[in-house]
């Protein structure tokens, strides 16, 4: 799977020539990747993104409508047969349209590509839309942790086999 180009194809928001773009994150895209962790709930500090990009850049993706990040998805090879779907975030006004999902399409075809047999997340137990969506690209349940996050949530862990 390749992320879509050209100006013939519709991107998942509807629009002709502001096509959703899954691409490799940039360092030029750091400061919209801040911006975009903050609003989504992340708090993570900005040195994991650096260290993301130069670690795994990869599977460090974003996606883009008209020059800005709309999402992205940061994973990586924990071992060599298995993956790791570390962070998952979608602009609130972009949930529900697609991104998240083209992001992870694009996510699992590159871990294939790979060698990757297995793919595996932590989802918060709160979070219902995206363990639906999880659940749409083939996850299924594989444990729970109680207090996984520092709020205290539990977490739902999913696996996947590619």
């Amino acid at each position: 799977m390749r992320p879509m180009e050209g100006k013939d194809e519709m991107d998942l928001l509807g629009t002709r020539n502001d096509s959703l773009k899954i691409r490799r994150f940039e360092p030029r895209d750091f400061s919209e990747a801040v911006s975009l962790d903050a609003e989504a709930g992340g708090g993570h500090d900005p040195y994991l993104l650096t260290y993301f990009y130069e670690n795994y850049p990869t599977t460090f993706l974003v996606a883009e409508v008209s020059g800005t990040i709309a999402g992205m998805v940061l994973g990586f090879r924990q071992s060599p047969m298995e993956g790791r779907i570390f962070w998952l975030a979608v602009r609130s006004g972009l949930q529900g349209q697609g991104v998240g999902r083209r992001l992870l399409t694009e996510l699992l075809e590159i871990f294939r590509r790979l060698g990757v047999v297995d793919v595996i997340l932590e989802v918060r137990a709160t979070n219902k839309r995206a363990q639906g969506l999880y659940v749409d690209l083939g996850f299924e349940i594989f444990t729970t942790a109680k207090n996984y996050y520092p709020d205290g949530e539990g977490a739902i862990i999913m696996r996947r086999s590619l």
